[in-house]
């Protein structure tokens, strides 16, 4: 129980600090939302059939998609928020059907084109992540793969370079920072 707070404590100021930096803590109600941020897991599943990752913080989901779907569980790929607050910026989550491909971004303008022009139907917010590095925070990496047409999001240098390497996927950047899975 105590290293469960102590880590919940370290979350805790690690967004402070970036509510701090985005000079998002201008009223009690700003500090407050900061100081009840919860982080959950995102789980990481793939499908080799469709050739797909698919990250979810809700178990449910991340159930059906193992029993009915054709999806293996891949583990936890990192802990994001649950809600908007001090600082942190919402993950979009998008699907292609003809791609069979699940697409994450922060950038509302890049939401909106793979919706209105690239066949990617708008799913809503997967959770919310820090646009920007702070203590205590990971890189959440982002690759594409345009062979198998697949996006992949680790917090993991190494395998994202081992993805970039050996797999065929672009480097496509930095989505957001995150919290490592083993702080949620």
């Amino acid at each position: 129980m105590f290293i469960r707070n102590k880590r919940f404590l370290t979350l805790i100021g690690a967004l402070m600090f970036i509510a701090l930096l985005a000079g998002s803590v201008t009223s009690p109600q700003n500090a407050h939302a900061a100081r009840s941020f919860a982080a959950v897991p995102l789980y990481r599943l793939y499908s080799p059939g469709a050739t797909d990752h698919f990250y979810t913080t809700n178990a449910a989901e991340r159930d059906n998609a193992m029993v009915h779907l054709g999806y293996t569980y891949e583990g936890v790929a990192a802990c994001i928020g649950d809600m908007p607050g001090g600082g942190l910026v919402p993950l979009f989550r998008l699907y292609s059907p003809g791609g069979k491909d699940h697409f994450y971004t922060t950038n509302a303008a890049e939401r909106d084109n793979a919706a209105s022009a690239l066949g990617y139907t708008y799913e809503g917010i997967a959770g919310y992540v820090a646009p920007d590095a702070a203590p205590g925070l990971i890189p959440f990496f982002r690759g594409y793969q345009p062979d198998s047409v697949d996006h992949f999001y680790t917090a993991s240098a190494p395998e994202f370079q081992n993805a970039v390497d050996r797999l065929g996927y672009h480097n496509e950047g930095v989505v957001g920072w995150v919290l490592p899975a083993a702080d949620c």
